[in-house]
Order: structure tokens, then sequence, then C-alpha cells
């Protein structure tokens, strides 16, 4: 199944059956597990709408907890809307495999609403080279994640993972390789969680390293209306602390107008 088609299915709830080539070690890719439950969650505010509209308020936050290791093959996923309220509807999904919960998340979906208080972004977007003067990682057999033939990730900043380096930072580019018809917010939680995690680049040698929890809070909003479907998000990620097998960071992405779009933050258990 392509994209597309994963993302219909989860829509639809029940089993999605998840094609090779969309993992991560030995698991799934936690982008697009993040991306089948927010399709999950997005279907059944349609259902429960009734008009196909789903929900009438943009999405701010997700959340996902990675409780197991999912492989390719048949998944269930289901969404529950936990309230709608005035203002915020909130709702949550699971992913199970073989009966065993593997992922979980929360959603809150907000609407527009007139403040006083408007602080602008602290955090301009970085200068970098122009993506096309940056070969993307490519797809190595047994070497890079197999993901990578669908996504174009070319690095400006830091190191390689597992080169020892002094810095737990890094920066490029990230670009869907397969352009969408529309792009939606569940192309931008693919996009947004495909980097290495930025620790991982400080070990000397190879040791497993892996998303216990990830947050996206979304500044902008997502859709067809504001982002073309070719588009290229700048990316930016810093190591804040790391101590006792976890590392916390916390990345940004900018849109192609250079305007900050979402924030990405991670606790990542690191093995070595």
């Amino acid at each position: 199944m392509s994209l597309k088609s994963m993302l219909e299915a989860a829509a639809r709830g029940g089993t999605v059956e998840v094609t090779d080539g969309w993992t991560q070690g030995r698991a799934i890719y936690g982008g697009l597990t993040g991306a089948l439950l927010l399709a999950s969650i997005k279907g059944r505010l349609r259902d429960a709408a009734g008009d196909g509209s789903g929900s009438p308020h943009p999405l701010r936050s997700f959340t996902v907890s990675f409780i197991g290791p999912a492989t390719t093959g048949a998944v269930e996923v289901h969404a529950e809307i936990l309230r709608v309220g005035k203002n915020v509807t909130q709702c949550q999904a699971t992913l199970r495999q073989d009966g065993a919960l593997v992922a979980t998340a929360l959603a809150a979906f907000g609407k527009h609403r007139e403040s006083t208080i408007v602080v602008p972004p602290r955090h301009p977007m970085p200068e970098l080279p122009e993506p096309g003067t940056i070969e993307p990682f490519p797809y190595i057999e047994k070497m890079t994640p197999e993901f990578y033939r669908f996504l174009a990730l070319r690095q400006a900043g830091g190191a390689l993972p597992f080169s020892g380096a002094e810095t737990g930072d890094l920066s490029g580019w990230a670009q869907l390789r397969e352009t969408p018809e529309e792009f939606h917010e569940e192309h931008l939680l693919v996009l947004a969680d495909a980097w290495p995690p930025a620790t991982i680049q400080m070990l000397s040698g190879f040791a497993p390293a892996s998303s216990l929890t990830w947050t996206l809070e979304l500044v902008a909003e997502i859709g067809p209306d504001t982002i073309p479907p070719e588009a290229v998000f700048a990316y930016e990620a810093t190591t804040d602390a790391s101590r006792d097998g976890y590392a916390h960071t916390h990345a940004m992405l900018w849109g192609p107008d250079g305007a900050l779009t979402a924030i990405s933050r991670q606790t990542i258990t690191v093995f070595g």
C-alpha cells in the first residue's frame, strides 16, 4: 500500500496493512505510526460530524507514546472522541498488533480565539544552504532506515549518527519524495519525526536508541490552503539534556514561507 492508501485505511478505522519499507530498525517508523493514529482520529471526527467535515478546528497538539515495537503487516487502529467543547476537541487513538497495544496518541484541536497576547517566534529560521545544493541521505540496505526511500532528508548542520560528535544539535531540509495530491497534518507528522535522534551523533559507536514519547505542537495551520504539496521544510534540533539513558530534545520546523510551523519535543531512550 502507498502512504495515501495507508492513511485512507486508517481514516476508516480497523485493519491497516503497513507496507514493507516503512521500518526503522525492527519497528515501523514512528512518523508513520503517528500519521496513522492522526488519520484515524480525523476519520472518526468526520464520521461523527455526519457531513464529512471533520473537526471544525485546526490541530494544535499531538502526543504519541510508543509502547512497543510494531512490525510491518496488519495493525489495528481505533480512535475515540473524548470531548467536544466550545473551543477545544480532544481525541485519543490506539494502535494494536496481534492484540498487544503498541502506541497511543492524544490530539487536541482548538478554534481561533482573539487574544491580547501575541508573541512572535523567538527562533528565526536558520540560514541553510539551498536544498538543491545538498544530496539527500541515500537508502542503503541494512545501513540506513528503510523509510529513507520515501523521504528526502538533506542534512546541513550537525554530524552523522554514532560519530562521536561534541554537539547534540543538527539541522537540514526535509521533503516527501513522492508529492501527495494535497499536504495535510498527517504528512507533516511523517516529516517531523524523520531525522535521527539528535543526541545519538554524540555516541562513538552504534547503540540502540528510540523515541519514548513525542509531541508535535503546531504553531501554524497545516493544510492544502497553506502548504503546497511539494513543500520543503527547514529543520533544526537541539538536545536540551541527557542523563541516565534518557535524552530530551526539541526541534523546530519552518515552512516554505520561512514562518515557524511546528515544535517537536521528544524523550529518547539511549542504550549507550
